[in-house]
């Protein structure tokens, strides 16, 4: 069995790999340890814990193979979980009470993949995002089904098709918008809640908000990395049940009622998915539903938690006399009855 590793070796491996990827020379192990030794007793807890994670987690795999590429691997993907969890805590900490945490805009999101997951090949076949508030729900939407026709590895075809039957049903040689940068730029826009340009993106100056997602569905791949800031839904939930003190209550810890669970509880059925799969009566495989149903999930949890009053339409879907389902997307489109022709 390989020897356990330290906080401090993963330090210095990780300031290692960093030097290695600028180019220059890779430096001994004593020179590391001779030159970071005091930096590292300069660290905060705080800041020691995530090499603290690291360690662990190598030590718990026992990888005696490539072990500084293991940790390197480890170091990308936990960094940047650690910086989103940083962020998400500076900002529930900026936010002063109750009133202003009910006010807050967050944006989820879903994609579904063409895929062959032996190969690791990650294409996009459908993207969903939605802003919402928990006072006021559903604020705009996004969505688009995306096809790769032109440049999906053809030898793959079969494999990608069994992915698809299994997950979304969007067939990687049907014909869908496949323009990967105009596609990007109406998406940053949808997101930057404004005009911008290609220029805009080329530039890699726009500051775009968190995307919140199932830890789940977050692939560990260079290749997935993009200019967008990706967060997990359920750490999401997880700090507004602590925000309001939701976290402390023995109620909640209760089995059935995790945070996953709560997340995943009540999948909406036809009405909520895009046309291309609502025509298909396959709404529930919809990037867009699950999103709706995180979104309503997260603020019925809440209401039942706090008092917070739901808004049928904006929060929770309306059932039409058809038997489908209905949610209002857009902010400002009318939500009585007798706008919406619901009776």
């Amino acid at each position: 069995m390989a020897p356990k590793k330290s906080a401090f070796f993963v330090f210095i491996t990780c300031h290692r790999n960093e030097e290695i990827k600028k180019g220059n020379k890779a430096p001994s192990f004593l020179e590391l340890t001779t030159k970071l030794s005091p930096i590292w007793n300069t660290l905060t807890d705080d800041e020691k814990d995530k090499y603290k994670v690291l360690a662990n987690k190598y030590n718990s795999t026992q990888v005696q193979k490539k072990p500084l590429k293991h940790i390197s691997d480890m170091q990308n993907n936990s960094h940047d979980f650690w910086i989103m969890q940083k962020y998400l805590a500076e900002m529930f900490g900026r936010i002063s009470d109750n009133e202003e945490l009910f006010k807050k805009k967050f944006i989820l999101l879903h994609i579904n993949c063409h895929t062959h997951g032996e190969e690791r090949y990650y294409f996009p076949a459908e993207i969903a995002a939605l802003e919402f508030s928990l006072i006021d729900g559903i604020s705009r939407t996004y969505h688009q089904v995306i096809g790769i026709s032109k440049i999906y590895p053809r030898g793959f075809a079969g494999s990608m098709r069994q992915f698809s039957d299994r997950f979304h049903r969007i067939l990687c040689f049907d014909e869908h918008p496949d323009d990967y940068q105009q596609i990007i730029l109406e998406f940053s826009t949808f997101l930057n809640d404004g005009i911008i340009n290609h220029a805009d993106l080329k530039e890699g100056t726009l500051d775009l908000p968190y995307l919140f997602t199932m830890e789940s569905e977050i692939v560990d791949d260079e290749r997935s990395k993009s200019i967008f800031k990706i967060g997990s839904v359920e750490r999401l939930l997880f700090e507004i049940k602590k925000k309001i003190n939701l976290n402390l209550d023995t109620q909640n810890l209760r089995s059935g009622n995790s945070v996953n669970d709560i997340l995943e509880s009540d999948m909406y059925g036809y009405g909520l998915g895009c046309k291309y799969h609502e025509l298909r009566d396959i709404s529930y495989m919809c990037s867009k539903a699950r999103i709706i149903q995180w979104m309503s999930n997260i603020c019925k949890h809440i209401s039942e938690n706090t008092g917070l009053r739901l808004k049928p339409g904006r929060h929770t879907a309306v059932q039409l006399r058809n038997g489908s389902k209905l949610i209002i997307e857009n902010e400002h489109l009318p939500l009585s009855k007798e706008d919406l022709n619901i009776g």
